[in-house]
């Protein structure tokens, strides 16, 4: 079974190397973001609160990304293992994660920053995602610097994590995610 968690600065290319991974494991991959942008678009009063949130260049809580994400673990395509996107981020969310289930890999694709930065231009255009502003990427930037990279550091201390070269074509990347696994 793969539960594999794959963490990387915004514009690293996670989502899609999660999603080809998804593709070979025949296992979902489900991102954070995409989950919370879901709750958005249901108009529901949780999707408004989120929106105001992301809009504004912050993380939502903790408590509500768990309830999101374990809300989608139940269905019945994740009982095979998934790939989890962008999650858990920070201490408290890791702990809340560790109390619930075990990751059996962690791969952190790497960009340096101004490539990440240029990368989210670049999508923030193609998508035109209002959470894309410059000040909002800048803050998710810096927020990934303090908070997910000590969550890994403590599973690279468990022998758990993979770092994976995030330069190169899709397909380079790929063949890295999948030399890294062994699959």
């Amino acid at each position: 079974m793969h539960k594999i968690l794959i963490l990387g600065p915004q514009g690293s290319g996670k989502g899609t190397q999660a999603n080809l991974l998804s593709e070979k494991l025949g296992v979902p991959a489900l991102s954070m973001g995409n989950l919370l942008r879901d709750e958005i678009g249901s108009g529901s009063d949780l999707g408004k609160e989120i929106a105001a949130i992301i809009n504004d260049g912050n993380l939502v809580s903790d408590e509500t990304a768990l309830m999101v994400l374990q809300r989608r673990l139940e269905n019945h395509d994740a009982k095979g293992g998934y790939i989890l996107d962008g999650y858990p981020r920070n201490a408290a969310q890791n702990e809340v994660y560790k109390s619930f289930d075990q990751p059996t890999a962690m791969l952190v694709v790497t960009v340096p920053r101004e490539e990440s930065l240029d990368r989210m231009k670049k999508r923030a255009e193609i998508e035109q995602r209002a959470d894309d502003t410059e000040e909002a990427m800048l803050r998710r930037l810096e927020i990934y610097e303090n908070d997910t990279k000590p969550i890994i550091d403590t599973y690279e201390a468990q022998g758990l994590v993979r770092k994976i070269d995030g330069i190169g074509t899709v397909e380079e990347v790929q063949l890295r995610v999948n030399e890294a696994l062994n699959i």
